[in-house]
């Protein structure tokens, strides 16, 4: 739904190609919350809408409303602050990659072939929070944004100045960091997933960087707590990061679970 639904109208819905396992993974869902499912061809893709039951809440809605996801404008997504398991943020990620991500096959000028997987969104706090959730599975990208430019732009000082929204894009390029991201996702649209298992059987035979100037790399340990002691009392310092803050403290990765 934080890929290709929405979730600002009264009845939430949902936009993807009938053929493919997200739409079918989304009537399951709503079916199995005994959520009614209309189904509006448009084109090639379905729009599949879940409307409120008279005389009980919309289980979709209230779903959603759970998670803190429900009335979020497309340019407004984020993902949710609540902690989870690994499961959920795995789906996320899948779920995500399935809709507004997509898998490539490139060659480079030495005709060598390589592989990229790309998330796009108008959100700059989604963008952020992907990146994030990415970092946590160990996956090293990079985010950048592209300003589109269309008739009847305005222009101040000789700069074009678009009326659209930029997209940001959160990139995963490096080898090491493909076949990682491989072996974490549970795409459900069929050639995403067959593409990604390519890209990654290709690239495999590539050794982890170990210059610092590369970033994430497997110089750096990712591992979870998995005991806490009493230490006494002590004086304590905080630090206060803004949300997609992850930062280094005596070699560790720290930021938001």
């Amino acid at each position: 739904m934080l890929g290709d639904g929405g979730m600002t109208s009264c009845t939430p819905e949902f936009h993807g190609d009938p053929h493919d396992g997200a739409v079918a993974f989304m009537k399951g869902f709503a079916a199995a919350r005994g959520c009614e499912v209309r189904e509006i061809p448009q084109g090639k893709i379905v729009r599949l809408r879940f409307p409120f039951m008279a005389g009980r809440r919309n289980p979709m809605t209230e779903c959603l409303r759970s998670y803190g996801v429900w009335g979020q404008r497309c340019e407004r997504k984020a993902l949710p602050h609540d902690a989870h398991g690994r499961d959920f943020w795995v789906g996320c990620l899948s779920g995500l990659i399935d809709t507004d991500g997509c898998v490539r096959e490139r060659i480079n000028q030495r005709g060598t072939l390589h592989g990229s997987v790309e998330y796009a969104t108008v959100s700059l706090e989604m963008a952020k929070d992907m990146s994030d959730l990415l970092l946590r599975f160990g996956v090293a990208n990079r985010v950048r944004a592209v300003y589109r430019q269309q008739s009847g732009d305005r222009y101040i000082n000789g700069y074009a100045v678009s009326s659209r929204r930029p997209i940001h894009f959160v990139e995963v390029t490096r080898a090491v960091a493909l076949v990682r991201l491989a072996g974490t996702l549970r795409l459900r649209i069929g050639y995403k997933a067959r593409k990604l298992e390519k890209v990654a059987q290709v690239v495999g035979h590539v050794k982890p960087a170990r210059s610092e100037m590369h970033g994430y790399d497997e110089s750096v340990s990712l591992d979870r707590v998995k005991s806490v002691l009493p230490a006494g009392s002590r004086r304590l310092y905080s630090v206060k990061v803004n949300r997609s803050g992850l930062f280094v403290v005596n070699g560790l990765v720290i930021g938001a679970a």
